[in-house]
C-alpha cells in the first residue's frame, strides 16, 4: 500500500478527530467482520480472495452512500482526512474521470472492479493480508466510491446497480442449493440492495455518533 495505487494516504488511526469512531471505520469492521481469519504468531491474516471481493464491495457501498448521501461525502472524509479534503478530492478527479471516460466508450459493461483494478491486483499478488492492509484496502476503496460519487455521479450510480445485480444473481443461485458460509456473497448484507444497506449504516451513525459540527 506504501506505492498508493489510488490516489489516497490510508486512514492513520482508528478515530476520528475528536476520538470518536469514523464513518470509514466503522463501514471497514463491517467488512472484516464477515471475512475468514486465521492468525499465526498472534496475528490476524485473511484470504486475499476473499479479502478483494469485500473490497468491491466496500467501494461500491462508498458509491451508494455518496449517491444517496452527496451532503456527507465532505463529512465522511474530513473525519478520517482531517483539512485536506479538498485536495483529495481533487487529487483523485482526474483518475476518476479518465476511468470513467475511457469506460463509457468501451463496449464491456461497466463494472466496480475497473475503478480500483490496481489495488486488487496488488492485493492478490500476495496469498495473504495482515490486518493493517486489510484495514487500508477497505477504507481505501470505500471512500474512492465516495469521492467518485461526489466527481461523477452518473458513473457511480451504474456502478451502484451493476454490483446490485450482481449480488441478486448470486442470492438467487444461491436458492436452489443449501449454501456454505463460504458461498455467500460478499459484504455484511448480501441479501439488501445497496442502498438499503446504506441507508440503515448511516441512521444508526447518526443516532449512536453523529458527525461533528462546525
Amino acid at each position: 500500500m506504501a506505492d498508493r495505487i489510488i490516489p489516497l494516504e490510508p486512514v492513520s488511526s482508528g478515530d476520528g478527530p475528536d476520538g470518536t469512531a469514523a464513518f470509514t471505520d466503522v463501514v471497514v469492521v463491517f467488512y472484516l467482520e464477515g471475512l475468514p481469519q486465521h492468525d499465526h504468531d498472534g496475528e490476524a491474516f485473511f484470504d486475499s480472495g476473499p479479502l478483494s471481493e469485500a473490497t468491491v464491495a466496500a467501494f461500491a457501498l462508498g458509491c451508494a452512500v455518496g449517491v444517496d448521501f452527496p451532503g456527507h461525502i465532505e463529512p465522511v472524509l474530513e473525519q478520517t482526512h482531517p483539512n485536506v479534503v479538498e485536495h483529495i478530492i481533487a487529487e483523485c478527479r482526474e483518475p476518476l474521470e479518465q476511468q470513467a471516460d475511457a469506460a463509457r466508450r468501451s463496449t464491456e459493461p461497466l463494472e466496480p472492479e475497473d475503478f480500483i483494478d490496481d489495488l486488487l491486483q496488488a492485493l492478490e499478488e500476495a496469498e495473504h493480508a495482515d490486518l493493517e492492509t486489510a484495514q487500508n484496502a477497505l477504507s481505501m476503496s470505500f471512500e474512492y466510491g465516495l469521492i467518485l460519487a461526489h466527481v461523477r455521479r452518473s458513473a457511480a450510480l451504474v456502478l451502484r446497480n451493476a454490483f446490485n445485480r450482481s449480488q441478486e444473481e448470486a442470492v438467487r443461485e444461491l436458492d436452489e442449493e443449501e449454501p456454505d458460509e463460504e458461498d455467500m456473497p460478499p459484504g455484511p448484507a448480501p441479501f439488501e440492495s445497496l442502498q438499503e444497506f446504506a441507508a440503515e449504516i448511516m441512521a444508526a451513525y447518526e443516532a449512536d455518533i453523529g458527525f461533528a459540527t462546525a
